[in-house]
């Protein structure tokens, strides 16, 4: 939608009484403070183009998940709400909660800006729900100095990454730094074991509920995580540290890696922290790689001001724009005509995800979210307390319990979401 359309239908919507009482309102999950400032930036900008005041609501991690089911049964709720892809997003698809945005899609083009590919990712049955406009990897991200000052060069295989932790620990440098305060973080371990063991088909099979946990592929997966917690990779204070509380560690010297997404990296000391795909466990094995899609939703609960909150949309989904969203974050605008200016960590990242076979989402965002709250903590404690038949024995009960009879339908393209 041309700026010159936007300000004609801003003018029109203006001349009716609401478009100058109450703002609209955007609700976000924001990581740091740059994040929230482009946000800001964003729409400061709107307004100025079209007179039309957006709030922007910032929560935290856990905040807003605890709030986005409650917001999508309310009578009242943001106008616009930042989610996540994947089964995190369908499973409220298919429950009714979403509006479709199959007008906007049309009249925007975003077929073609986003592609079929990515379009496919957002829909069910027909009806696309969602606006995409940041995607990011997930990867092992090293201090180039730290390692160098301890004889290592960044491990590529699994053989090489478990000869370096004590190697690491004789220096006092913890070799793996990760925070499971919040749990999830530590979902990406059984990821990347996962895929590199298994590859992408089965984990789609595990995270659609088809696969038993006590298959002898996931206790692979389990005994692997197993050895490099026997090798005391990870830090000891795991459980009281925040997810983004691991990449200081790297900048500081006090640890070497940490697997995370290229969301959690600032700008500070951006030269020195550098990543690489997740080490090969199989020669024969394809790369895949977890990359994770942010979105914007609307609740599905009627909205008299919803000529407005299209013309927001519209205004979201241009490459310019996206670009902003995405400003020093180490995130990517999955717009075609997005050109973004990449620093060296950026293009790093770009070049893991261009290089893959295929992806994944993330664990959390590609299980139900019942499953997902109730299995997350328990992959977490595995990190601190590394129990295999506890917590498979525990999965696979919440397996049962918590997935239909047959397994969920494929929401994503076989090979994922690739960047464009």
């Amino acid at each position: 939608m041309s700026r010159q359309l936007i300000r004609a239908l801003a003018l029109l919507v203006c001349s009716f009484p609401f478009c100058q009482s109450e703002a609209l309102e955007l609700a976000v999950m924001h990581g740091n403070k740059q994040q929230r400032d482009n946000f800001v930036a964003v729409l400061r900008d709107f307004y100025a183009e079209t007179g039309i005041r957006v709030q922007l609501l910032a929560y935290t991690d856990s905040e807003y998940k605890a709030r986005f089911p409650h917001w999508l049964v309310a009578g009242t709720s943001p106008d616009l709400l930042y989610w996540q892809g994947s089964e995190r997003l369908l499973a409220y698809a298919r429950q009714g909660a979403l509006r479709p945005m199959d007008e906007l899609w049309q009249q925007q083009d975003w077929q073609t800006s986003f592609g079929k590919a990515m379009q496919a990712a957002v829909s069910w049955q027909g009806h696309t729900y969602a606006l995409p406009y940041s995607y990011y990897h997930w990867g092992l991200f090293y201090s180039k100095s730290t390692l160098q000052r301890a004889g290592l060069t960044p491990p590529t295989t699994w053989t090489q990454l478990l000869q370096s932790c004590p190697l690491l620990r004789n220096k006092g440098i913890v070799p793996l730094v990760l925070g499971t305060k919040e749990s999830w973080p530590a979902l990406a371990w059984f990821d990347y074991l996962n895929l590199r063991l298994n590859g992408l088909a089965f984990h789609q099979q595990v995270t659609r509920g088809a696969v038993d946990y006590r298959d002898p592929r996931i206790r692979q997966v389990f005994s692997h995580w197993q050895q490099l917690i026997a090798a005391r990779c990870f830090n000891d204070n795991m459980t009281r540290l925040d997810w983004n509380d691991s990449i200081p560690y790297l900048y500081y010297g006090k640890g070497a890696m940490s697997l995370m997404g290229s969301f959690a990296i600032p700008k500070q000391r951006i030269d020195d922290i550098q990543t690489l795909p997740f080490p090969t466990l199989r020669a024969d094995m394809p790369r895949y790689e977890d990359a994770s899609l942010d979105l914007f939703v609307l609740p599905a609960r009627a909205n008299p001001r919803m000529m407005e909150v299209k013309l927001l949309l519209a205004y979201l989904g241009r490459p310019e724009v996206q670009l902003r969203l995405n400003h020093q974050l180490g995130t990517f605008s999955p717009h075609r005509q997005s050109q973004q200016q990449l620093s060296a960590i950026q293009a790093a990242s770009k070049q893991v995800l261009q290089g893959a076979a295929g992806f994944a989402q993330y664990f959390d965002r590609d299980v139900p979210p019942d499953f997902d709250r109730a299995a997350t903590p328990i992959m977490a404690r595995f990190a601190s307390h590394p129990d295999i038949e506890h917590t498979l024995t525990q999965l696979e009960a919440l397996r049962q319990q918590h997935y239909p009879a047959n397994p969920l339908p494929l929401t994503t393209p076989p090979t994922g979401v690739p960047p464009p």
